[in-house]
């Protein structure tokens, strides 16, 4: 074998060895996110989350839907068994002291496969 044929097959070989390959989102994983949606910091106690797989934009179409309960710890959605990756979490409710539904989104990366508490902010 040649010495360029030899250095060009090491140096291919640590280029791919370097790359990190990017984490898909989604299920699969050990992460639990907490969702709460919160409209100038008071809680909205009846919402719809929606979360949307490998996004950082707002999407037309989400991968999980859930309303969320209410308890003694508040109001909120729990979605279990993620993957680390980008996710788009987007809100919407009714907030009784404006009369008026609320709504908001925002992308969220999970970095851990941990649990984590994410507040959604809202707004008219």
């Amino acid at each position: 074998m040649s010495k360029c044929l030899f250095v060009a097959l090491c140096l291919g070989l640590l280029i791919l060895a370097s790359c990190q390959q990017k984490t898909s989102a989604g299920y699969g994983g050990n992460a639990v996110l907490r969702l709460e949606a919160r409209h100038h910091g008071v809680l909205i106690d009846s919402c719809t989350f929606s979360v949307k797989f490998n996004a950082s934009d707002l999407p037309t179409e989400y991968d999980i839907t859930q309303q969320s309960i209410t308890d003694s710890s508040g109001s909120y959605v729990v979605i279990s068994g993620l993957k680390k990756g980008d996710y788009y979490l987007f809100a919407s409710g009714w907030d009784p002291s404006i009369s008026q539904t609320v709504k908001g989104g925002m992308p969220y990366t999970i970095r851990s496969e941990s649990n984590q508490s994410v507040v959604v902010a809202v707004t008219e």
